[in-house]
């Protein structure tokens, strides 16, 4: 559409061709037929040249139920309407379950419909529970403590060494 625009524009413009208004528009659908035929010619045999090879593409051992099992969002639970719908208009039981980040186990499986997903709630957070373990870090500090005071003395000996030779 671009390059018959400026085949249009460019009609009768100083130091351009000028033409009459049948050849005008004979010349501007060429000029858009041109552009098509071009682009699909690069679209066909040049895009490919840059893209990515996939390495074991399995999207035909793929199916919509092994992809369900693994993602709670689809088209279907993702859309509020159908959700409505479900459980309002078509009464199925269980209704389509509106998918919300977060709350995935809280939809229900029904293969009826083609929702497959199943996933169990997950383990509350006990907030009693110690953020540290402070015994471990004590005995830890233990050791390093003692591994320490051993390397003291050699390292007093190798000093007294020294000053007794200078």
């Amino acid at each position: 559409l671009m390059l018959s625009c400026l085949v249009f524009k460019a009609n009768c413009e100083p130091d351009y061709y000028c033409l009459n208004d049948g050849d005008t528009v004979i010349a501007c659908a060429a000029a858009f037929f041109a552009h098509v035929f071009l682009h699909t010619l690069c679209l066909i045999f040049v895009v490919p040249l840059f893209g990515q090879e996939s390495s074991g593409d399995d999207a035909n051992s793929v199916t919509y139920k092994s992809v369900c099992e693994r993602l709670a969002c689809s088209w279907f639970t993702s859309n509020p309407i159908y959700c409505l719908r479900s459980q309002y208009i078509y009464k199925h039981s269980p209704p389509c379950t509106f998918y919300s980040p977060g709350k995935e186990h809280l939809m229900e499986l029904n293969e009826e419909l083609g929702f497959y997903f199943d996933n169990d709630a997950a383990p509350e957070e006990d907030f009693n529970a110690k953020l540290v373990d402070t015994d471990a870090l004590k005995a830890n500090f233990d050791k390093l403590k003692a591994k320490l005071k051993k390397d003291e003395p050699a390292d007093e000996q190798k000093d007294g060494e020294g000053a007794a030779k200078a």
